[in-house]
């Protein structure tokens, strides 16, 4: 089934760092637009290694094999000004970049003013209103999937806890909530409300406890970050009762803005922080190999995706840095202007830039 839905900048943004990163994010220079010494010939800071990718599949050739489809720095943290091309494989069309930073540079690619860390500090009243309708409509879908009185839920990059709340005030009274994120401040906020809470990265953490708990897993914008995308959809699966359902939030490249923006500008590269890329049919074609059955698809209107890439334009173009951070996704006049475009498109085209996968656990 295909449909769609809005998305204006939910990214379950603590669950970007749910892939080994520090604890204490080291900030490298200011996410300031205006110091970046780009566009005009400034220097190539490069403040990380990088580590060859691996092929979620098992059998493409990533070294060779690939055209390079585009090329950019860090536009939005400015965590390095060294170019980085994003590669697209030949065989299965998954997009990821030419080196994925090494593991111990994760605290540098995610520095402490990553929007991840203060958003709910100052949070924009209008556009968290818009999110919480987005995410009960999302629990109405989740309750489709999942028609029983008492359930086991997990969210896989929980941050606070926000979304378990919505899901806790508009979902049956016997469904039970579990969270999973790398920050234990966020984690203690979770316990704190009442949730069952584990902090750690949940590539590695231990969750033989839970093999067969739960009814229902929730990953939102969390797969494009991992390391090996196979290695955890199959942990995701052995949590997972028989039937139970996993959701994923990703980015998707069928859409009008990686089409015309993919050689330099397209946020869904979030440079250098997206590992992989998927559509929806190379994404179904592994989840199948790991063991799920395709439920579902959805697009959904994301309006963010437009912004930030205007942003990155600004960012490396000289004469319009310092406008750049007028390019925000909290923007109320943005996404009203980016919104109706997004809509055209999931309608005309029955795509967006980010898209829903539901899953069945098999067997």
């Amino acid at each position: 089934m295909n449909g769609y839905a809005l998305n204006i900048g939910e990214d379950a943004v603590s669950s970007r760092v749910a892939v080994g990163a520090s604890k204490e994010a080291v900030p490298i220079e200011s996410n300031d637009v205006s110091a970046a010494p780009r566009g005009g010939g400034g220097p190539h800071l490069k403040t990380f290694d990088v580590e060859a990718p691996i092929c979620p599949y098992g059998r493409c050739d990533m070294r060779s094999d690939h055209d390079v489809v585009g090329r950019g720095w860090d536009f939005e943290y400015h965590t390095t000004h060294e170019e980085l091309d994003y590669l697209k494989c030949r065989s299965c069309q998954l997009i990821f970049p030419k080196g994925i930073p090494v593991e111990v540079a994760l605290p540098v690619i995610y520095p402490s003013n990553y929007y991840a860390f203060s958003e709910t500090e100052n949070p924009n009243r209008a556009v968290m209103a818009v999110r919480g309708w987005m995410a009960r409509r999302k629990g109405a879908t989740y309750k489709k999937l999942v028609p029983a009185i008492a359930a086991e839920v997990v969210d896989i990059g929980c941050g606070d806890g926000r979304l378990l709340d919505i899901l806790s005030a508009s979902c049956p009274p016997g469904w039970r909530y579990h969270g999973v994120d790398w920050s234990a401040q966020a984690i203690e906020r979770v316990r704190r409300k009442g949730y069952d809470g584990r902090s750690g990265d949940v590539s590695r953490l231990d969750l033989g406890d839970w093999e067969g708990k739960f009814d229902l897993a929730v990953m939102h914008q969390l797969i494009e970050h991992v390391r090996n995308p196979r290695e955890l959809l199959a942990k995701v699966r052995r949590i997972l009762k028989p039937g139970g359902v996993l959701s994923v939030e990703t980015p998707d490249i069928d859409a009008w803005d990686f089409r015309l923006l993919s050689r330099r500008y397209w946020a869904g590269y979030h440079i250098p922080r997206h590992f992989y890329i998927f559509n929806k049919k190379n994404f179904s074609e592994l989840a199948r190999e790991v063991g799920f059955e395709l439920v579902s698809t959805v697009s959904l209107v994301n309006p963010v995706f437009w912004i930030h890439s205007i942003q990155s334009f600004c960012a490396d173009t000289p004469i319009l840095r310092r406008i750049a951070k007028f390019f925000h996704h909290q923007n109320v006049l943005l996404l009203a202007l980016f919104t109706p475009l997004e809509i055209l498109q999931t309608r005309l085209a029955g795509t967006s830039s980010n898209m829903q996968i539901n899953l069945r656990r098999v067997g």
